[in-house]
């Protein structure tokens, strides 16, 4: 099997097997009493947006942004919905610029409808600058986490709070890599999906009545397979000659 015919056997498998996923989920939750299945649907649609994205971006389409845009919408809709403003700030303020962000840097580097993006590799003094971006939001999000649970007045779970502010930290700083079509930014969104995992296995063995969190950690465990792919494609992307401009 030659790399091109491998490259769509396992798109297609990761495609189908996260659809399945969501779908099955959202089978299961409007079957619920007082289910809004409007909004389930709505939801699915967007996380079906949500799951071909990650594909195109692990293959270096710059339509990942098209179709991630269209899952921060709808899902920052459900946020405001449920009534979560914090994580809707960081949606409207942070995720939705971001997709927009990340297209026109992707254009400067090749990037059309048919092309592929020219990647880049992080050298010493960008790596410096991530991590100290990387430390100071993690510090920043384990505050938050922190002074929300004294708020409200429940048990301080650090273990719960680290895992949190990790995976938010994680997305964060993974995303201004990716808008900067840096390689390097797989490794970080294999740790988002590998924290992600364990954070819902705990969930899955220590909370009574938790079969709920199977699908996410099965959608997870697809996305870990998907990063780890992407891998592979996007030291290849990054190995041809520098398009326009290198990041200072």
């Amino acid at each position: 099997m030659n790399e091109k015919t491998f490259n769509k056997v396992f798109n297609a498998f990761i495609l189908i097997g996260m659809a399945v996923c969501v779908i099955i989920s959202c089978i299961f939750k409007i079957q619920e009493p007082g289910a809004r299945t409007a909004l389930l649907i709505v939801s699915t649609f967007g996380a079906l947006m949500g799951v071909v994205s990650v594909v195109l971006s692990a293959n270096g389409s710059i339509w990942t942004f098209v179709f991630g845009l269209v899952d921060v919408l709808i899902y920052s809709y459900i946020l405001y919905d449920s009534k979560m403003p914090s994580q809707l700030l960081l949606y409207v303020g942070y995720f939705i610029p971001m997709e927009f962000i990340g297209f026109f840097q992707w254009r400067k580097r090749g990037a059309d409808a048919k092309k592929k993006v020219q990647a880049q590799r992080m050298n010493g003094r960008t790596w410096a600058k991530f991590a100290g971006i990387f430390v100071a939001v993690f510090g920043a999000a384990l505050a938050i986490s922190w002074f929300a649970t004294s708020r409200s007045g429940e048990d301080l779970i650090w273990r719960k709070m680290v895992l949190d502010a990790l995976i938010t930290t994680a997305n964060i700083t993974a995303l201004i890599m990716m808008a900067m079509a840096f390689t390097e930014q797989w490794y970080i969104w294999t740790l988002v999906n590998l924290t992600a995992i364990i954070q819902w296995a705990i969930t899955l063995a220590t909370v009574p009545d938790a079969g709920y969190a199977i699908v996410p950690l099965i959608k997870y465990s697809f996305y870990l397979l998907n990063g780890l792919n992407a891998i592979r494609i996007w030291m290849k992307l990054s190995e041809k000659e520098p398009v326009l401009e290198e990041s200072k």
